[in-house]
């Protein structure tokens, strides 16, 4: 699709679309003033989706295939979105224990898209400067 990545259609709109719902939950039970469990939400979702999903769907891939292992590769585009998340999961634990002592304020909002801003741009520019280095070496 317009010539971009899989692994940024991946990390961008896939996740979108698989995120749109979960984020409107999380909008909601924020407002009811459940900020505990709207900041739990964000965290429990993706680990039962590493967890649960992967784990499924590897289970199901190898019964089909008869295989023990499945290779995955891990491009530097992939690699980049790893190193955000796990930037944005200790930049929640500092902000809201250091910085906040238990309260996390609307400067962090700001900041966390504005991360996921850089990372998306990070992301195309590792894709990009990937695909040039790969072709380079042809």
């Amino acid at each position: 699709l317009l010539r971009v990545p899989k692994t940024i259609m991946g990390l961008t709109v896939l996740a979108f679309g698989n995120s749109i719902q979960d984020l409107i939950a999380n909008i909601s039970v924020s407002k009811k003033g459940l900020s505990t469990m709207a900041v739990t939400a964000c965290f429990a979702g993706p680990i039962f989706n590493f967890g649960v999903g992967l784990g499924l769907g590897f289970w199901a891939l190898m019964k089909t295939t008869g295989s023990d292992e499945i290779p995955v590769e891990f491009p530097n585009d992939l690699r980049t979105g790893f190193y955000f998340t796990i930037a944005n999961c200790l930049m929640i634990v500092f902000a809201g224990t250091v910085v906040g002592k238990g309260v996390i304020g609307k400067k962090f909002g700001y900041v966390a898209c504005a991360l996921y801003v850089v990372y998306v741009f990070t992301s195309l520019y590792v894709s990009n400067a990937s695909k040039k280095y790969s072709e380079g070496i042809r």
